[in-house]
């Protein structure tokens, strides 16, 4: 049998946590658990949306794939944090597709729960906007990186950005993915950076030795 989604499970999530128990309980009533296996597709670009995910455990990666097959990555999400509600509210198709890329575990909260519960409580529905006017600023600054933006000091940006305990567990694909350029490029700036100390590279992870420095690649 199935375990029910707590009051507990929601106030987890940075999204849900400012509201109140009866607006939580009425939003457990209506969610439920999931959980994904490292590497499976959670969701498909281009395919109708199951709902708003709210991860527990674990990181998914969001990405778009071009005609000629490059994958750009939008997004890594972690325990907290969710994804997909833009389809949920404009009728679309998902944006993007979503991979677990370690054992996953999250609510779920389906579209037309999800549309009632906005229906009915006011401070969830500011709670969904203020969420999504952030995620609106995060993609106009990685259209800023893509736009103006060297692929090495786009590397440093991800690199300072995912290197919260000195070390950043990515592998150079996946850093090259993040930062929309290839691996050979990725390698050979990584191997620069390395060269003028700033880090220092391991296998399937990459050592932040001068965080100072590496902001000052993310300006030039």
């Amino acid at each position: 049998m199935a375990r029910m989604v707590t009051v507990e499970d929601l106030r987890a999530a940075p999204l849900l946590a400012s509201l109140d128990v009866a607006t939580l309980a009425d939003v457990a009533r209506r969610a439920r658990h999931c959980s994904f296996r490292p590497g499976q597709q959670i969701m498909l670009e281009g395919e109708q949306p199951p709902g708003l995910f709210l991860v527990q455990r674990g990181r998914v990666r969001l990405s778009r794939m071009a005609t000629d097959g490059r994958e750009q990555v939008l997004a890594m999400v972690g325990p907290g944090e969710h994804f997909n509600p833009v389809p949920l509210f404009d009728g679309g198709s998902n944006p993007s597709t979503a991979r677990a890329m370690s054992p996953v575990t999250c609510l779920l909260l389906p579209r037309a729960d999800l549309i009632a519960l906005l229906r009915r409580h006011p401070d969830l529905a500011l709670a969904m906007l203020s969420a999504m006017a952030g995620e609106l600023r995060e993609l106009v600054r990685l259209v800023e990186d893509l736009a103006f933006r060297s692929v090495r000091a786009r590397l440093a940006r991800q690199l300072l950005a995912e290197a919260g305990e000195g070390a950043a567990e990515l592998t150079h694909q996946e850093l090259a993915e993040r930062a929309g350029t290839v691996r050979e490029m990725a390698g050979r700036a990584l191997r620069r950076l390395a060269e003028e100390g700033l880090v220092r590279l391991e296998r399937g992870r990459v050592i932040v030795l001068d965080p100072a420095g590496l902001a000052r690649v993310v300006q030039e």
